[in-house]
């Protein structure tokens, strides 16, 4: 696409509609933002640039977050949109298509172009949600891994889409090189949350991603440690899933909450209630989460409660002959 896909012309209309829009006077700027009177009124005016540190510092000011001045731009300018996931068909907020390996070299070389982690978050996403056979999803989630793999093992800070990439292929991993990856990604989730009551608006944006990422990180964790026999695994993550909080706990993290509610009433040997859980809560689900997302939570409950408990009653057993 060129270099600067986003001009400057369109940054600093969209700066300057919410400026006008939110009724943000010169002395509030100029007592917030180290810029000039003359500069500031010669950016307002549609001349001149701003700094990147000023431009920062002008958004925490009109209260505007980045996600949402790029939200006024792509809207007032669709022409600057990457056309390059909605043709692969991987939207997951439309019709996203069944994945095939084309889509994967495909995908794959785009991802190699632009290292737009977008590319590979919607296809792993796609592919859990999209293609049925097991053996087939297996081998194309092992097409991509290495290259998830080798992304995330340069991170310090991780984004909700590192965390949501992480947890697509989570079950594809070494058990104990899975249990580290997910141990950084709390400790982060645990500081976010200890920002909780300063009425950050980043936080809000940020957290009910996060959430959905967290949530299922954790859920997919907690079925590997119940395959692996790893009683204090279970245990903690069944409490961090129960006890972890944001801002926007959102209805993924509810239902991934209850489910996590149907395996303990399962190791509890309340094989009856936890069926009755498992049921309501898919019900409520279905009646609540629009269609085109319902695979989203189909792949944490599965097609039954039966397929859902083979490792919970595995894992019981092993406690019961422990005993």
């Amino acid at each position: 696409m060129g270099k600067n896909r986003v001009p400057v012309d369109a940054i600093r209309d969209a700066m300057i509609y919410f400026i006008k829009e939110r009724n943000i006077s010169v002395p509030v700027v100029l007592k917030t933002v180290d810029i000039s009177r003359s500069r500031l009124y010669d950016y307002l005016q549609g001349n001149g640039k701003v700094s990147s540190t000023t431009l920062v510092n002008l958004l925490m000011t009109i209260g505007v977050s980045f996600d949402e001045l790029m939200l006024h731009i792509y809207m007032n300018n669709p022409e600057l949109l990457d056309p390059a996931i909605k043709e692969l068909g991987l939207d997951a907020h439309s019709v996203t298509m069944t994945p095939t390996e084309d889509t994967v070299y495909r995908t794959l070389s785009m991802y190699d172009e632009t290292r737009d982690v977008r590319l590979l978050v919607n296809l792993v996403r796609a592919i859990n949600s999209q293609v049925v056979d097991e053996v087939e999803k297996y081998r194309l989630i092992e097409m991509v891994r290495p290259t998830i793999v080798k992304l995330l093992s340069s991170r310090e800070f991780y984004t909700a889409n590192d965390m949501l990439m992480f947890a697509n292929i989570i079950r594809h991993e070494p058990y104990n090189a899975a249990k580290l990856v997910v141990k950084q990604m709390s400790d982060q989730a645990r500081r976010m949350a200890s920002l909780e009551g300063y009425g950050l608006m980043e936080l809000d944006n940020f957290s009910s991603a996060e959430v959905r990422s967290v949530a299922l990180l954790h859920f997919q964790l907690l079925i590997m440690a119940l395959e692996n026999k790893d009683d204090e695994t279970v245990r903690n993550t069944l409490m961090f899933v129960r006890e972890y909080r944001l801002p926007a706990l959102s209805t993924y993290f509810g239902f991934v909450k209850k489910m996590a509610q149907v395996v303990e009433l399962s190791l509890a040997d309340d094989d009856e209630a936890a069926e009755a859980l498992w049921n309501q809560a898919t019900e409520s689900a279905k009646f609540l989460v629009d269609e085109r997302f319902w695979p989203i939570y189909s792949f944490i409950a599965r097609r039954s409660y039966s397929e859902f408990s083979i490792p919970v009653l595995s894992y019981r057993q092993h406690i019961n002959e422990g005993k």
